[in-house]
């Protein structure tokens, strides 16, 4: 049982978290990116806009549009599995529920499979290739040891997501809440959670809560993920009620790119030293009204 210094402790490593600390500050203009919905006087959407029909203010300060484009690039999914020890007993219910998963993503959403027990092990790089990846659910085990998904997470980021900033970038998270060998490093954390959300990253997570209701590193990491990307997280004791969240959080997926069809993702030059600046944008069209929002749907 956790000691009252012990549970002070986590308590304030979760609050750490989620406040988040700004990145490192390495250049004074660095890119920033908003979502952008455009109606007319009709209240119609207006999908043909270019960036020169944008005008953004920073703390009042104009900046320079660089990339106007409707958000209909597709997804990169990293589908990041647990495979310690402790999902052994389920394995037909998890490969179950990660082919129904993969069976409701549109064809041209590309899907990384990595599982983090251990270390991570990137089982299929970022592909549309379906059929490759279920021969690699078909072949998935768990392979002993902790789960190892704070240093998975950020390895994933790194070299799945951050090089394609022409994609939307999500993590789909299936773990358990299980001990971890160490505490996660907070400064790393926050400036991952900085940078991902800057390029309007997604996260849902469904978590194996502890059978004592203690909440560890793991959940502490994977719920506040997902609250600052407004995803979905969903804590559950049984198997059986895998195959629904995964299946829930892939409809998900779906109407949220549907969404995003009508809306332009635009990108401007701000300042470094702003993280958390106002930002104003206007259309120099006539009769067309924006709505910005800082992420995704």
């Amino acid at each position: 049982m956790a000691t009252q210094y012990q549970r002070r402790r986590l308590l304030l490593f979760a609050i750490v978290i989620a406040l988040a600390v700004p990145l490192a500050l390495q250049a004074q203009r660095v890119p920033k990116r908003i979502f952008v919905s455009a109606v007319d006087e009709n209240g119609r959407p207006v999908l043909d806009l270019t960036a020169a029909e944008f005008r953004i203010t920073e703390n009042g300060t104009r900046r320079d549009v660089t990339r106007a484009t409707l958000g209909t690039a597709p997804m990169r999914i990293v589908l990041l599995c647990d495979s310690g020890t402790s999902m052994s007993p389920i394995l037909n219910t998890y490969r179950v529920a990660l082919n129904g998963f993969v069976d409701l993503l549109p064809p041209e959403f590309e899907v990384a499979f990595v599982s983090s027990g251990g270390q991570i092990r990137v089982r299929t790089q970022p592909s549309t290739d379906r059929e490759k990846l279920r021969a690699e659910i078909a072949r998935f085990v768990p392979e002993g040891g902790a789960n190892a998904f704070f240093e998975t997470l950020l390895e994933s980021d790194q070299r799945f997501l951050q090089k394609s900033a022409e994609k939307w970038p999500v993590f789909v998270v299936v773990g358990a809440d299980t001990d971890t060998r160490t505490e996660p490093d907070v400064v790393r954390y926050n400036t991952f959670m900085n940078n991902f959300l800057s390029r309007g990253g997604a996260a849902h997570v469904v978590m194996f809560a502890s059978a004592s209701k203690r909440v560890g590193a793991i959940s502490d990491i994977a719920s506040n993920l997902v609250q600052n990307t407004n995803g979905l997280y969903f804590p559950i004791v049984t198997e059986s009620a895998l195959p629904d969240k995964l299946t829930t959080i892939a409809e998900r997926l779906v109407e949220d790119h549907r969404r995003m069809a009508d809306r332009y993702e635009v990108e401007f030059t701000g300042n470094a030293q702003w993280p958390r600046a106002v930002v104003n944008i206007e259309s120099t069209r006539r009769n067309v009204q924006l709505e910005m929002s800082p992420r995704r749907p």
